[in-house]
């Protein structure tokens, strides 16, 4: 008697267990698809459905321990960026061989599950998670222009807030595109912005036309600087805040936090808001007059931002500019911190006087 209700209680155990199993694969199935055109399946998935259930698990991962009911859109977008950004690098090998769009790294599975993506799989990646999160976004193709100036096929999002659209490129977010950037440190270039704005290097084959600036980069910029989403924010007043920091680090030998600080400044983007320190020209005389100009007020960091493509172009990137044009008597140095994005240069040039 015993014997019948242990294995009664053991069957029982069993088909429960079973059952979870097989409603864990359900749930998993409707997460992985939920919002997808049924014909796009093998492209934004995989064929092996046990790689599907890998998706649906990290995706269910993401949505516990990076999504609360709480957020906004707009910060569930965010959090989907970094999220990407932080665990997801650019299969450049890819690029090298023959299986184009037949790789996992052409997939969101490449992306989520791997780590490992090529434009294409950053963007279904993305769309797969935004959709997901309840947030209204598509995957757009075309062309662009990468860091190392070639046009090629390209794919990035469009995302659908306050009903408006804009463009999303996670992709030229990655931090691969520039070395000055730390790991896990966002650009800030390609979220959120306007079809004239992306126009600069990405061309268009469908999709939404995007003109909304709300959700824009000063948005995004104070939001990743200081967690709130405000919509009127005073960006120079924090990009004065870090250059005031700057200064401090410097004068006090802090590189750690000299280099932070820096890097906290090109997330939110040096271009003053009145287009001050912004020369579109890259001319030099220009530059130098501008730089000197706020020298001689007593300021010691001093940014300047011009169109791309000066670098190594200018005076100031020179090893004898300050013996050139500096006259201030006293022992001066000046560090000089270059970023382009490929649609500007920035210089932070930090004075420290002796």
């Amino acid at each position: 008697m015993k014997k019948k209700c242990k294995k009664l209680i053991l069957s029982i155990l069993t088909v429960s267990f079973l059952l979870v199993k097989m409603q864990d694969k359900v749930n998993a199935v409707n997460i992985a698809t939920m919002g997808l055109d049924p014909s796009l399946m093998t492209t934004y998935l995989a064929e092996d459905e046990s790689k599907n259930t890998e998706i649906a698990s990290v995706i269910n991962y993401f949505i516990n321990n990076y999504i609360n009911p709480s957020m906004s859109d707009f910060e569930k977008e965010i959090q989907i960026i970094k999220y990407l950004v932080e665990t997801v690098s650019y299969d450049t090998e890819e690029l090298d061989n023959d299986s184009h769009y037949i790789n996992d790294s052409y997939k969101a599975y490449g992306a989520l599950v791997n780590h490992k993506a090529v434009c294409s799989g950053y963007a279904k990646a993305f769309d797969l998670l935004a959709k997901n999160c309840g947030l209204s976004t598509i995957v757009v193709t075309g062309e662009a222009i990468n860091s190392s100036n070639q046009n090629g096929p390209h794919a990035w999002n469009q995302i659908y807030l306050d009903n408006e659209w804009y463009n999303v490129d996670v992709t030229f977010e990655d931090p691969i595109t520039n070395v000055e950037l730390s790991t896990g440190q966002l650009f800030n270039n390609y979220i959120n912005r306007t079809d004239s704005e992306f126009m600069i290097n990405h061309i268009r084959e469908n999709g939404n036309v995007c003109t909304a600036t709300k959700y824009g980069k000063d948005t995004v910029a104070y939001y990743l600087n200081t967690g709130v989403v405000d919509l009127n924010a005073n960006v120079d007043s924090v990009r004065k805040m870090y250059e005031s920091q700057i200064a401090l680090h410097s004068m006090n030998n802090n590189e750690t936090e000299l280099k932070s600080t820096i890097d906290k400044l090109l997330l939110l983007g040096a271009n003053h808001d009145d287009n001050s320190n912004f020369i579109l020209s890259g001319n030099d005389l220009e530059v130098t007059t501008y730089i000197l100009t706020h020298l001689a007020m007593g300021e010691s960091v001093i940014t300047v931002v011009t169109g791309p493509n000066t670098q190594g172009k200018l005076s100031v990137d020179t090893g004898h500019w300050m013996q050139d044009y500096i006259t201030i008597p006293g022992k001066i140095n000046m560090q000089r911190v270059f970023s382009s994005d490929g649609e500007f240069d920035t210089r932070i040039l930090i004075f420290k006087f002796g």
